[in-house]
Order: structure tokens, then C-alpha cells, then sequence
């Protein structure tokens, strides 16, 4: 009896300590080491490959891979997986999908938050921090992923209404729940890229480009951009726009480009034409937002130099 369990015990070592590795490696965003430790056991594991924790992490390496036809993976009747694919949906522009997903749940705090992702996704910056401050709402019973996602979320919101203190207190509650979350990157990305810090936007940027498994973004690509045009790098600006070709709706993110680069020009009317034409061609979230705001601004400044106009030819006649 004690021989078979200590046979027992050197067969399953190798097994329990990869799977320490494949925990601790997910939990830090290592993905490279979860690429690694999958493969390892894809190999060597045999049926405990269907365990539930293996089965999970290729879940969750594929979607932040970016991978394609998950659906059919995902276990409609665990609540987990019924997030993962609403994230799915929306990433994929599949709103309706979202929505029928969202009202399966109930008002329960993942409602709430899928509810919130979706405001945000359409540029409603307002209810989404209404709906992630509700006070009647057990948010501490959310997983850490999702409890990061919660604050990260009430980060981006702040941003679009221009509120960069609460920002930066949001940002720095999901840094503390998950410091190594690519998500966290991103969000500081853009928040330096909205405060103007164009130093440290820079090396973010140089951050983000170094984690190669990162699948291409479109708000990323136009961030780069922007940044690229306030640095006047003719390069990075001209490899933004070729990338931004890639993603469907691409041309309303190339349209917003153009748009900032002619105001940085001071060319009013053609950045108001390319502006009006980004937003026709519709998309998501703080960069509709960030469009909105520039139109708005050409009309106050077209506005001021009618009136200047007008009152100069007052005086003269």
C-alpha cells in the first residue's frame, strides 16, 4: 500500500508541479509560460488535459490571444464562460448577441458590469459609472479578473468626461488587484496620451509593442498614431495607418487620424470634414468621444473668428 502510493506520488510530481506553474503563470499574465506549460501537458498529461482548470486556461490564453471560433468551446451554463463570450461578442461588434447574453443573467453584479461595457462601447460614458457605482450592488463578490475589469472600466469612463484624477485613482485600484494585467498598460496608455505626457506615452507604447502575443487593436493602432503625429514621426504615423486598414470599420479610425493631424495643422475646414466623416463611419467608446469633442472645439473656434470677423468690419465701416 505505501509503495503504490509513493509510485503514485512520483508519477503525478511532475504533473502537480507543472500545474503549479501553469496557476502561477496565468495569474501574473505570463502568457508565454502558459503557451509553454499547455503545450507540456497537451503532451504528457493525457486525459487530465479535460480537467476543468486545464481546460479554463486554454479558454482564457485563446481569448487573449485573440483567437476566432471559441463559441463552440465555451459552456453556455457556466457563468464564467457566459462572460468570456459576451466579452467575445462585443469585441466582435455582435451588440444584439451581447444584449440577449446581458439579460440572461439577471441584475446580478456581472449584469452590471457586462451592462457597463456595453455603454461604454457606444461612447455613454455617463451611465456606465452610474451603473459600476451603484451602491445596492455586491461587487466584492465578483471574481479578481472581473473586480480589475470593474475599476479598469470606471478608469476609461473618467477619461472620456475628462476626469483624469478619478482615472488615475481607478487605474491604481486594478494595479493593485492585478499589477501585471496588459489591460492596465493599455489604460495608462491612453490616459497619458489624454494628459498630453507624450514622454511617457512613448515608453507605454515601447511596453505595450514588447508583449508580442498582444493580438492587434484598433485603439491602440489609432492611439499610436496620435502620438505619433504630435511627435512628428512621419513613420510610426504612416505603419499606424497601414495597420489601421486592417480592422474592419478601419477608415473611420484613418478618417479621425487625419482629422487630428489637419487641427494640428490648423487646417479647420478639412479637419472638420474628416472628423464628420470618422464619426458617419462609426465607432466605439472614448474614441467617439474624443471626435465629438474636436468638432465641437472647431465650431467654437470657427464661431470666435466669425464674431472677430464681424466686429472688424464694424470698425472699419
Amino acid at each position: 500500500m505505501i509503495l503504490s502510493s509513493i509510485i503514485l506520488i512520483l508519477a503525478a510530481g511532475p504533473f502537480i508541479l507543472r500545474m503549479g506553474s501553469l496557476y502561477q503563470a496565468e495569474s501574473v499574465y505570463d502568457v508565454q509560460t502558459v503557451k509553454e506549460e499547455l503545450q507540456w501537458l497537451e503532451v504528457h498529461a493525457g486525459i487530465l488535459n479535460k480537467l476543468g482548470m486545464v481546460r479554463d486556461t486554454e479558454l482564457w490564453l485563446a481569448l487573449n490571444l485573440g483567437k476566432q471560433d471559441l463559441e463552440s468551446r465555451l459552456v453556455y451554463e457556466d457563468e464564467k464562460h457566459r462572460f468570456w463570450l459576451f466579452l467575445l461578442k462585443l469585441q466582435e461588434g455582435k451588440t444584439t448577441e451581447a444584449q440577449k447574453i446581458i439579460d440572461s443573467l439577471g441584475n446580478t453584479p456581472l449584469s452590471y458590469l457586462e451592462q457597463a461595457l456595453m455603454s461604454l462601447s457606444k461612447g455613454d460614458a455617463v451611465e456606465s459609472r452610474r451603473l459600476l457605482t451603484k451602491t445596492d450592488v455586491k461587487w466584492e463578490t465578483l471574481r479578481r479578473q472581473e473586480q480589475t475589469l470593474r475599476h479598469l472600466t470606471l478608469a476609461q469612463a473618467a477619461m472620456i468626461t475628462g476626469d483624469y484624477q478619478s482615472t488615475q485613482l481607478e487605474l491604481e485600484m486594478a494595479q493593485s488587484m492585478e499589477p501585471n494585467n496588459p489591460a492596465c498598460l493599455s489604460v495608462s496608455f491612453d490616459l497619458a496620451i489624454g494628459e498630453g505626457k507624450w514622454a511617457k506615452a512613448i515608453e507605454l507604447s515601447h511596453s505595450i509593442a514588447s508583449q508580442s502575443w498582444r493580438p492587434k487593436n484598433v485603439l491602440f493602432e489609432t492611439q499610436k498614431a496620435i502620438l505619433a503625429i504630435h511627435e512628428g514621426n512621419i513613420k510610426e504615423l504612416s505603419d499606424s495607418l497601414v495597420s489601421l486598414k486592417e480592422f474592419p470599420r478601419g477608415e473611420a479610425y484613418i478618417n479621425y487620424v487625419n482629422g487630428i493631424q489637419a487641427l494640428k495643422k490648423g487646417q479647420l475646414e478639412e479637419g472638420k470634414s474628416s472628423l464628420d466623416r470618422a464619426l458617419k463611419g462609426g465607432f466605439d467608446g472614448g474614441i467617439k468621444a474624443d471626435a465629438q469633442k474636436a468638432l465641437e472645439q472647431i465650431k467654437e473656434r470657427q464661431n470666435a473668428d466669425n464674431g472677430l470677423r464681424a466686429l472688424a468690419a464694424a470698425n472699419v465701416e
